[in-house]
Parts: C-alpha cells; sequence; structure tokens
C-alpha cells in the first residue's frame, strides 16, 4: 500500500506539477490529523513529493504552503476535539487505540511544556496526537497556532527541501 501511494503521489505530482500545492495539503492534513495520521503514510509521501519538486525543478514554496497550510488544518481540528472533549476523548471508540500516545504526550508536556509542540512535530507516534493533548490541556487556541505554526513550517522544510535539492542538482 505504502509503495503505490508513492508511485500514485509521484506519478501525479509529475504529471500535474500544479497540483503540487493541493497534493501537499491532502498529505499533510492526513498525516497531521490524528485519526488518518496511522493509515496515511504522510511522511514517506512528502519526502517523494519533494524529490519530484526537485526532479521536475519546480519552486519549493507551494509544496512547503501546502505542507504547512494542511499540517495546520489537521492539527486546528484535533486541537478542538481535545479542547472541547478533554479526557473523555479517550473513551471513544476511534480514540482508544491512541490511549498510550496520549498518555506519552502528556508526559512530553509535563517535562517540555509547549516545546512538546514543536518536538512531538518531528516524532511520527506523537504527531497526530500534540495537537488534541494541546487542546485537552487547555492551551489557548493561538499559543497553539503560534507556537504550532513555527513547528510545521520547520517540519515542512525538513520533509521537501533535502529530497528537491539533491534532485535538483543531480537531474539535469
Amino acid at each position: 500500500m505504502i509503495h503505490d501511494a508513492r508511485i500514485w503521489v509521484v506519478d501525479t505530482a509529475r504529471a500535474h506539477p500544479y497540483w503540487i500545492f493541493p497534493l501537499a495539503f491532502v498529505i499533510a492534513f492526513s498525516e497531521s490529523f490524528i485519526g488518518l495520521s496511522i493509515i496515511v503514510p504522510g511522511t514517506i509521501l512528502l519526502i517523494a513529493l519533494g524529490g519530484v519538486i526537485g526532479v521536475s525543478h519546480l519552486a519549493l514554496l507551494p509544496g512547503w504552503a501546502g505542507t504547512l497550510m494542511g499540517s495546520m488544518v489537521g492539527d486546528w481540528i484535533s486541537w478542538w476535539l481535545g479542547f472541547h472533549y478533554h479526557h473523555k476523548i479517550v473513551h471513544f471508540r476511534l480514540f482508544r487505540q491512541f490511549e498510550a500516545h496520549i498518555e506519552k504526550t502528556l508526559q512530553l508536556f509535563r517535562r517540555w511544556g509547549t516545546w512538546g509542540i514543536i518536538i512531538g512535530r518531528f516524532m511520527g507516534p506523537l504527531r497526530g496526537v500534540v495537537p488534541l493533548v494541546s487542546g485537552m490541556s487547555e492551551m489557548s487556541f493561538w499559543r497553539f497556532t503560534l507556537i504550532n505554526t513555527v513547528a510545521a513550517g520547520l517540519w515542512a522544510y525538513v520533509l521537501l527541501a533535502p529530497g528537491a535539492e539533491i534532485l535538483r542538482r543531480i537531474v539535469p
């Protein structure tokens, strides 16, 4: 499945370079939203998308912006779920499987505070849970958004830029 998804993203992006932004948006949303983050191999797909950007000699900005915005929207929905339902959310059927990740993220927040948002963005299993726990912890929306924007922007660049720049230099 991962291989098929990667092939589809690469083929679609190469055939339709103007789809880089929406592809990046959907992939990043899926990787960031708690309900989809365990199903969609977003990190692999975004790295592959970065490679397509490099091979096709496209600008990095649309892919970066799509990744940033998609992850922000996914994170906002997850934050809202945590803020609205608090700890009751672990009793919902869909979220029972995340109970251990929620506990690890709570420990991350106790130890690192708001830095946990930046740290958690780069930890695959916790990426989709961090916004939920931020909401559960009643972190203000604007504080969460400010810190999360920095984290998501760095994350987007780290995933897309290496493949894009390396392949841009290798492929004539």
